[in-house]
């Protein structure tokens, strides 16, 4: 195109290489706008696909992905760690300085009578830990949990429901965030039908339905652009996860119809097929099967024209997979945010392995376990207190729980047993008796000062 002073003007696009994009429809997780929402049919939304094929998708994964499996179950012991901690709930206030000032006294009739609350939380039997383990497997498995809360009279029933089973309903026009969630067992077997579906108001919201008081408490990892679900912390690390097991199922299938064939083998001079076939069955059965590795393979012509024909096959590709698994596991690793040692592979040129553990989990911790810790117990002591509210007893206002930070290794492998343990006690973890002086510890100064 030609200007008015004679230069050449040039489109800006002409400039950039329009050439196809580099992901696909499947890697984008993204929920509906609420714009086009409003025009579909459904009533619910289901999580990023109405077939269930992304959440059947990630399931499969931890079930069947060794290190993302074994990640997810570390994480999930990590969470509830040492069990629970109770503190004033003064030490929920966001400012140090408030929590200072307003530090209060747990009374002992109140933390005994929220000890016998959480022994046993709902009819499966679940003490309020095994809650918190179910929770927490939920959230690292899939970023969201189903919690429902039931109040019959003056008891709270707590318990998790399946994320196949629930769904946020749609929000109403000009709202952002939904208002109920969904549930209805037809949605794990056919997918997108809604029409068996119970609407649960989400906490802190209350409805009487069947005879009790019921709400759900959707608990989620927060994820950009995402309105109605959470998103799992791995799912960066979704397609390494797949192809870890895929290359285990294709081992398995290899295993299974004999790996690679070692030759190719023509044989002629068959007058019919019945004898063909039994030269085949023959053959198969001399060379394959336990026990029939490496044979020597001989014919005897009588006319050169009807000699066998046998190519040799080399399979190259054992080497390409072996390299693919390794970087598959380094990959799950990084994109869920773990560690090398902790998920049990070792790093030339590190620390001790005992060492090298203590270090990183203490970055895990701070960074993946306790934002997850707080967030699971933020969301228990907010039930605990609406229940308290509603007239349910053994819960106070003044105690706030939280869990503890348990190590995956103690100091007991660096600690020498002959400089804290008195000779006596030595002897008894060998099986022996006492002796008449072994109460001391047998070093060279005791810690009574002796020396021995």
């Amino acid at each position: 195109m030609e200007s008015k002073n004679g230069k050449n003007n040039f489109l800006a696009y002409k400039g950039f290489d329009l050439c196809t994009l580099p992901y696909t429809k499947d890697d984008i997780f993204a929920e509906p706008t609420q714009r086009r929402l409003q025009y579909t049919t459904q009533n619910y939304v289901p999580f990023l696909d109405y077939q269930n094929n992304t959440l059947d998708s990630l399931y499969s994964i931890t079930q069947n992905s060794p290190t993302v499996s074994g990640i997810i179950a570390q994480k999930t012991a990590y969470t509830i760690a040492g069990g629970f901690l109770a503190l004033p709930a003064s030490e929920n206030n966001p400012l140090p300085m408030v929590r200072t000032a307003r530090r209060e006294e747990i009374s002992e009739a109140a933390l005994f009578a929220l000890n016998d609350q959480l022994k046993e939380i709902n009819s499966k039997g679940q003490s309020a830990l095994d809650l918190v383990e179910e929770i927490a497997s939920n959230l690292w498995s899939f970023g969201n949990c189903f919690i429902e809360i039931i109040i019959i009279g003056r008891e709270l029933s707590i318990r998790v429901l399946s994320t196949y089973l629930c769904r946020p309903k749609k929000a109403d026009k000009n709202k952002l965030y939904p208002e109920k969630i969904g549930v209805s067992e037809e949605w794990q077997e056919f997918g997108s039908n809604d029409l068996a579906a119970k609407d649960y108001p989400i906490f802190p919201n209350f409805e009487r339905i069947d005879g009790a008081l019921r709400s759900i408490y959707h608990l989620k990892f927060e994820s950009p652009n995402f309105y109605y679900w959470g998103r799992p912390d791995w799912l960066a690390a979704k397609i390494w996860g797949e192809l870890e097991y895929r290359l285990a199922k294709y081992n398995q299938a290899r295993f299974e119809n004999g790996f690679t064939p070692s030759a190719i083998i023509s044989a002629y001079g068959f007058t019919n097929s019945a004898e063909a076939q039994t030269f085949v069955d023959s053959m198969k059965g001399c060379f394959t099967s336990t026990g029939n590795n490496s044979k020597m393979f001989i014919q005897a012509l009588r006319d050169e024209a009807s000699k066998m024909d046998v190519q040799i096959l080399n399979d190259q590709s054992e080497g390409s997979f072996l390299e693919l698994a390794q970087l598959a596991r380094e990959e799950i690793i990084t994109g869920s945010r773990w560690k090398s040692s902790l998920a049990g592979l070792t790093t030339a040129g590190q620390l001790g392995s005992n060492q090298q553990i203590r270090a990183e989990f203490d970055i895990v911790y701070n960074t993946v376990i306790r934002p997850v810790q707080k967030k699971i117990m933020r969301c228990l002591n907010a039930i605990f207190a609406k229940a308290e509210a509603l007239g349910v007893e053994g819960f106070s206002s003044s105690i706030s729980l939280d869990l503890t930070k348990a190590m995956p290794v103690t100091f007991a492998g660096d600690i020498k047993p002959e400089e804290v343990l008195t000779i006596n006690e030595l002897r008894e973890e060998l099986g022996r008796g006492p002796l008449e002086s072994g109460d001391i510890i047998n070093t060279k100064t005791g810690a009574n000062g002796d020396t021995n």
